[in-house]
């Protein structure tokens, strides 16, 4: 549908964010297949998952966008939206492609997938792990590699290094990384001798 609606520019938009994201060369297919099975999709954000599932979504769909954003670093135009046919569209740029991205994350990353009915409340799963092997790109939603890219990020982001000026990842969520985790250690333990040393030449001058 997103296609449909947008001539196109809907998969296109992903694969180039897709190739953006994880550094693939032009020759690498960059589309993560999504078969037509009969099985039913999520739409409209109409979805829930586990606290921890949803932790991993949200830094896969950070980096993600973050990459989509990053399409139009070059162009002359940065208020430009590929999949925008009015005004109202163009302020709220690529919503068609982030309210179906939980489909390809839940997908690809071997999520079990269940319809609840909302009239009478039966559940049935959709599109079954089982059926998806050979079909999924697990090594891309690997939670390791996403990990990792996202704490290179976040480095970057401490360090104050931005790609380009309007680097969109920093104001997407938290920025933490082993190097802030050490820097905070440090500075407790800092404030634990300053506080050890205070104490003591207080009790020797009593």
């Amino acid at each position: 549908m997103c296609d449909i609606l947008n001539g196109g520019n809907c998969r296109n938009a992903f694969q180039d964010a897709f190739r953006i994201m994880y550094g693939l060369p032009s020759h690498i297919e960059a589309l993560p297949p999504m078969p037509e099975d009969g099985g039913k999709w999520s739409a409209l954000h109409s979805w829930v998952m586990p606290t921890s599932s949803f932790l991993e979504f949200v830094m896969f769909s950070r980096i993600f966008v973050d990459a989509l954003d990053g399409l139009h670093v070059n162009s002359s135009n940065r208020t430009h939206c590929i999949l925008a046919n009015s005004t109202m569209e163009k302020q709220h740029c690529y919503c068609r492609v982030l309210e179906l991205l939980v489909n390809v994350w839940a997908y690809h990353s071997a999520r079990q997938m269940v319809y609840i009915n909302p009239h009478s409340g039966a559940v049935e799963e959709q599109h079954s792990v089982e059926q998806r092997k050979g079909y999924m790109w697990a090594k891309y939603f690997n939670m390791t590699l996403l990990k990792s890219m996202d704490e290179d990020l976040a480095e970057a982001a401490d360090d104050n290094y931005h790609p380009y000026e309007t680097w969109l990842w920093p104001l997407t969520g938290e920025i933490y990384w082993q190097g802030i985790y050490e820097r905070e250690r440090e500075e407790r333990y800092r404030q634990k001798w300053t506080r050890r040393e205070r104490r003591e030449r207080n009790y020797r001058t009593e």
